[in-house]
Order: structure tokens, then sequence, then C-alpha cells
């Protein structure tokens, strides 16, 4: 639908606001307002009704949504509307807004209201506003709501109730031409916010738009003032540079010295050199905004450098998934679309290579970690890459074994190490009863499957204070103690670049995981599935295979060498591996989907 901005932006210099430095004035937009409504204009037009704003604090978002809700009443007749903020004294305070609103706007704009009280907001030509409050707490009554075609919904991430929240959804129109919906908060750590934030940068019927605080023109110190004399240097120093890079590359926006001395002078004299609550009040990237207090586990460095290498690769893996039958030889394994693959492989199994799988079930590392991954790395005696990915919530502990199985066979020359607490047991023991089913000549097991279950290597835990052979385990169980050797042996691996992490989604994940006290964790309710497998994979390599590796001269540059040999033979012939990726469902193993 087509929104017109000129005939909004009209509308808002007829309304007046009570601004706390200049007492009552015109509503003359800032830079972050007028991106706000930019972003809403094009995704309407694109026929995007559903957005998610993603703020700092004090950016003037809140008062040009309500400019918004009523010019959206006033335009549309009949129009079915809620705005929901998170406790009552910000509805008190929005409803107060939007009686000042009307009450300075000429007769020209505005349409008569028939009532305005606490919990409705009725105009003459049929519109109505409902005021709801989500409640910080999971005891509203939210998803009793009625049926609406337009909601304003804001600081979403200060919500309490999550069913209540994912009710409402259900009673918001899906075809309505005028339909609108604006999410806006800030954020709170790794919650449902963070969850609908991920979703709507996936969507295709959602816009996720992340509004910096360097869009307000009046978040700077100008050139020869006081601030700017004591707080420019000239220089940046090492974070500073970190997030300017990282601003001009997310939204290509360039900071200027003026914005560094503000930002300086805000942190040193209004926030008492608090970086975090800097951090979290004036988040330079939507990134920064959802980092809790608590020490970031991997440097925003690095993760960045890894970050910008994996968009590279991002159009460059196979979207597979798996349609599972009722026996582990009756799985196949089809090309889908990347919205919906379950396993994306970057690069095919290599003749002489060598890999780890590192696989976590749901609910195997922690609470939360709800879904279901592997990480596949091919090993080298300098590093590790990663070559595919696994990851769903769609999956029961026997069919992940046999997806460890698949990947394991399909690989070949592979240790695999699982997550032995809690789900990983019922795994290992679907694992070895395919191996003992393989060994017996089951019915239905084919030689090939045979060969491959006989085959796979397992990760042999071991103490680090033991002597000898005494004390092997088959696989991993995370402890307090084994979880900092894994993860703080990954860290340094990524840290000195010795991994190469292909998934974004992963990486996504690494920016959540902190270090607060004794934990190594993602924050809040933040996924780590994807981490933790890569962790279990690397410390596999790491503990098992470098060394041999190292004596075996299996460097990056050695290996690269031998696939550019080995290339033309596998084309030609292919190999026993190619050849059971075909049996188990993929058609072109050559061709990327």
């Amino acid at each position: 639908m087509e929104f017109n901005k000129e005939h909004f932006w009209k509308f808002c210099s007829k309304l007046k606001i009570e601004s706390k430095e200049r007492g009552l004035i015109p509503l003359v937009p800032n830079g972050c307002q007028r991106a706000y409504i930019d972003a809403i204009a094009d995704g309407l037009a694109n026929n995007i009704h559903d957005f998610k704003f993603l703020k700092g604090r004090q950016l003037g978002i809140s008062t040009i949504s309500l400019a918004l809700d009523l010019y959206w009443n006033f335009k549309f007749s009949a129009l079915q509307g809620t705005l929901v903020t998170h406790n009552d004294a910000a509805r008190d305070f929005f409803r107060a807004t939007l009686a000042n609103y009307m009450s300075y706007l000429p007769k020209e704009y505005k349409v008569p209201v028939k009532a305005h009280n606490r919990t409705q907001l009725i105009f003459k030509n049929n519109s109505r506003f409902v005021y709801q409050v989500a409640g910080t707490r999971s005891s509203s009554d939210l998803g009793r709501s009625t049926a609406s075609s337009f909601a304003h919904a804001t600081e979403v991430a200060f919500w309490g109730d999550e069913e209540g929240l994912k009710s409402f959804e259900a009673t918001l129109a899906d075809n309505n031409p005028d339909r609108l919906y604006i999410w806006e908060s800030t954020a709170k750590g790794f919650n449902h916010w963070k969850d609908m934030w991920d979703t709507a940068k996936r969507s295709v019927t959602q816009k996720a738009i992340f509004i910096g605080w360097w869009l307000n023109e009046e978040y700077q110190a100008k050139k020869g003032s006081d601030i700017y004399e004591a707080y420019w240097d000239g220089t940046l120093d090492a974070e500073e540079t970190s997030w300017t890079k990282n601003v001009m590359r997310m939204y290509k926006y360039h900071i200027t010295p003026e914005q560094i001395a503000w930002w300086r002078w805000r942190l040193e004299e209004k926030m008492n050199g608090d970086a975090v609550m800097m951090m979290q009040e004036f988040p330079p990237t939507e990134d920064d905004a959802f980092v809790l207090s608590g020490s970031q586990f991997f440097t925003n460095d690095r993760l960045t450098k890894a970050y910008r290498n994996a968009v590279d690769y991002e159009d460059t893996y196979q979207s597979l998934r798996f349609s599972m039958g009722e026996r582990f030889d009756e799985t196949e394994l089809r090309p889908t679309t990347p919205l919906n693959a379950e396993l994306k492989i970057w690069q095919m199994p290599k003749k002489g290579a060598y890999y780890v799988i590192g696989a976590d079930p749901a609910y195997g590392s922690s609470d939360w970690a709800d879904r279901f991954s592997i990480q596949v790395l091919r090993c080298y005696a300098d590093g590790v890459e990663q070559v595919a990915e696994y990851a769903t919530d769609g999956c029961n502990t026997y069919q992940f074994a046999w997806v460890i199985a698949y990947l394991a066979g399909a690989y070949g020359n592979c240790m695999v190490n699982l997550e032995i607490n809690g789900p990983g047991q019922a795994v290992w023991n679907e694992i070895l009863n395919l191996k003992r089913q393989a060994g017996m000549n089951v019915p239905g097991m084919s030689k090939g499957i045979q060969d491959v279950l006989g085959n796979i290597r397992s990760y042999l835990y071991r103490r680090t204070d033991g002597l000898g052979a005494g004390g092997l385990a088959y696989h991993w169980k995370t402890t307090f103690d084994t979880k900092h050797r894994m993860m703080h042996f990954l860290k340094d691996t990524f840290e000195r670049e010795n991994l190469k992490v292909r998934s974004v989604d992963c990486i996504d994940e690494m920016k959540s995981i902190v270090q607060n006290g004794g934990t190594i964790e993602a924050s809040g309710k933040g996924k780590d599935d994807r981490c933790i497998a890569l962790a279990l994979a690397c410390i596999a390599w790491g503990e098992w295979l470098r060394y041999d590796l190292i004596t075996a001269g299996h460097t990056f540059a050695s290996a690269t060498r031998r696939d550019e040999i080995n290339a033309v033979e596998q084309t030609q012939t292919g190999t026993i591996v190619m050849n059971y990726l075909k049996r188990i469902g993929i058609k072109d193993v050559n061709t990327h989907t």
C-alpha cells in the first residue's frame, strides 16, 4: 500500500509536544524519527505490514509512533487498533500524550472523538483504539484481546507473559489491506524480543529495523564547544574503532568526531564510565543492543572478522532437509530452500581429508538448548574449518543418532564427539544399537551402511590430570570444569584464527556467550546449541587428531594441493563417500542449492 510521507509530516507539523529541553513546541522530527517513518513507508510499498524496531533510549521513537497511531486512526474508518504498553504508567502517559496531541490539532486535521477513557479511544469515523497493558509478569489477559488490524506495541522486551504475547499475535489480521503492526523496543538481553527480532530478520513478510542514536542530530558536540575540545583528541581507541567500523559496515553510516566527543562525554559524565550501561542505553549497533552485563566471551574484533568472512559464504552452501523413514536405511536427504534447511553443507567430503563431528542433542548442555545441533569440521595440523552444520528442533533422539551416523559415514575418516548428558545417553544407545544390527546382518541393512557404522570412531574422554590410558570414557559429559576446558579451548582456537566458521547463525550464537563469574553460557534465554557442538568438535581435534596431523605434515596448504590433485579423479569416477551421499538422497553432490 502507499503511505504518503509528505502528508504525514504536514500532519505532524500541527502537533505540539512537551519537550524536556524547550517546553511545548511543534513536533519537528529528528533523524531517528525520519528514519523510522522512511522504513515504514518503504516496507508498506513492498507489501510489508509488520515492523520490528530495535532502538536505544531517548531517540523520540515513542513520540513519533504515537503521532502515527493518531494519523492511522484518522486516515482509515472502522479501524480496530490496539496500543499495548509494558506497564500501567506507560499506558497512562501515552494516553495523555494522545489527548495532548488532539487538543492542539486544528479541526481540519482531525476526526471528532466519540469517547476517550482509560481503556479506549473511539472516533466518529468508527475507528477504535484500545489501550492494553502487557504487564511485566506472566499474569496479563493480553491474549483475550479483540481482533486488530492496527497495533502499536511498545517496550516488548519487558513484557512478562510470553504466552499472552503469542495469543495477542494470533488476534492480528493477516489480509486486511490497511493493516499495520509496529513493535518497538529497547533490548533486554537474549529473551523473547531477541527471538522476534531474529525471526523478522529472516522473514519475507516482516521487517527488522535498527534505529541508532547516531541518527539523532542532537547527539553530537559541535566543533569549538567545551565538550568537543575536552573529549576529542583526534584519535579513536580500540573499542571505538571496532564499533565505528561496524556501524559503517552494517548501516553505511560514518561516525563523526563530533559524535565521538558526545559519546565520550555521555559515557564519562552521565554514565560514570559504565561502558556496559552506555551500550545498553545507546547501542551503536543491533549486536551491541542485546549484550547483557557480564564479560563477552569472544572478542568483538574477532567475531566481526569471522562474521564478515561467513557472510561471503552465505550463498555457497547446499540447503538440505532430512525426511525420516521408519528405519535407518529408509531416510532421505532432500534439497530445500535456505530458510527450511536443517543441514547446510559448504564443502563436500574430500578424498584423504580428516574430519571431526561435534553433536549436542536438545537439552544436553543446558535447559535453554532446545535444538539438536551437529558441526562437521575438516581438520589440519594448523587448524580446522567448518564444512557442514545441522540444526533443528524437530527431531527425536533416535533420529539424531541416525543423522550423526549419516554424516560420519558421508565424511568417512571421522571422529564423533557426542554430548552424553541427559538425552545424549539415548542418542549413544541408538548408535550402539545400529552398530549391533549392522554386525548381525539384520535384513534391510545394506552392506554399505554396515561398513559405515562399523567405521565410526568415537571420541574418548580423558582427564587432563590422568596418567596413561586409565580413566578413558566414550564421548563428553559437560560439567562445570569440563565446560570451562572445552569452551576456553574453542576460544583460544577461534581467537588465534585457527578456526574458520562458515555459519552466520553459529557466529550469532557466539556473540551471545558471556562469562559471568564462573559461568560460561548464552545470556538470558539465548541459544548456544551450535556453539556447544562447535566446541565439542574443536576439542576432539585438539586432544586427539592435531598432533598426529602435525607429525604427518597435513597442513591446510598441503591438503589444498592434494585436493587439487584429487579433483580430476573425484569428478571422473566419484568416491565411496560421494556415492554414499547419493544413496541417502543427494542427487547431485557437486551442485550448490
